[in-house]
This record gives structure tokens, sequence and C-alpha cells, in this order.
């Protein structure tokens, strides 16, 4: 807490559009209703933690993304982990423009860049046993095999649970 008041927090967010975000809107909806897990919109995290002032959040942001041009996002292998936001995903191939965009986020935000950048897209959070998700897996299949452009920037407002995240800004790619 900051002067009394809560810490916002932020993400940056790759988000699919068309037919594919209608997809994997579906998806996530079903799996959550399935498993009694939280909904939350399809995203790849290109940059989270960020606890800065709204404004200067909003100025580094539009400054990224003048600085990035389109690329795609190509979703492959379906993987978990024992980690709540990292329960069930498929993996982000880690393409050089989408490294070359967290190295540019992380050094525009002043992070340092993340040892292991895993780019993912979640399908499920939550705590579920190893069982329950090999057999989530089997049922999906090993792969997604989708891709979508990036076009645009989003930044979102990701303090507490997912249903309170909140879309603040969204800007194009140059």
């Amino acid at each position: 807490m900051v002067n009394g008041r809560a810490v916002e927090r932020y993400s940056l967010w790759l988000m699919p559009a068309g037919g594919v975000r209608e997809w994997l809107v579906r998806t996530l909806r079903e799996l959550s209703v399935q498993y009694g897990a939280p909904e939350f919109p399809p995203h790849v995290t290109l940059l989270g933690g960020i606890t800065e002032a709204r404004g200067e959040v909003l100025r580094r942001t539009a400054s990224l993304a003048a600085l990035l041009r389109p690329f795609i996002v190509q979703l492959g292998e379906i993987d978990c982990l024992d980690q709540y936001f990292r329960s069930l995903f498929a993996r982000a191939a880690p393409t050089r423009p989408l490294l070359k965009a967290h190295q540019l986020a992380c050094q525009v935000f002043g992070h340092r860049r993340e040892p292991l950048f895993m780019p993912h897209l979640s399908l499920l959070y939550g705590d579920f046993s190893q069982s329950l998700k090999d057999k989530t897996i089997a049922a999906m299949g090993q792969r997604l095999d989708l891709q979508f452009k990036v076009q645009n920037l989003f930044l979102y407002s990701t303090r507490g649970e997912p249903s309170r995240w909140r879309q603040v800004a969204r800007l194009g790619l140059k």
C-alpha cells in the first residue's frame, strides 16, 4: 500500500483478434465452467508486474507501441505447470519479433529482463492435479497450432482477481 491505497498493477498484453480470438474465448469459457475456474481474456503477457503511476505507465506504453511493428504470435504445444496462473497453457514460439518486443518492453519500463521469459497463452487458471491437467491436454490434443497477428499493444490493470482486471488502453503498433 502507498499512502493508504493499494498499489495498482499493470500488464502489457498481446491479444488475438477475429476468429482466433472468438475460438479462444469459447475454449477458455468452457474450461472455466468445466473446472469452476476464473474467466479471463485470451492473451500473451509481454510484460507484467508494472506498478508505476498510471500516467507514467500510459506514457511508457505509448512509447513502446511506437517502437513495435506488427508481428505474428504462433501458439503450439499445450503444457502445464504447478502454478496458479500457468496451470494449463499453450506455449508461444519464441520468435525473434516476440523476444525483441519483450526486450524493448523491459528497456522502456526499466525492468531487468526475465531470465526465462516463457511466452504463453494461459488456458486455465487454478490449482489442479496433474492427472486432471493431463486428461485435459489429452482431450484438447497436444497442440493448438494457432497463430495471430499482433497489431495492438494492450495495457491491463491486473490487480486482484481476474474478474477485476480491466483494459486501460489499446495502442496500435506502427
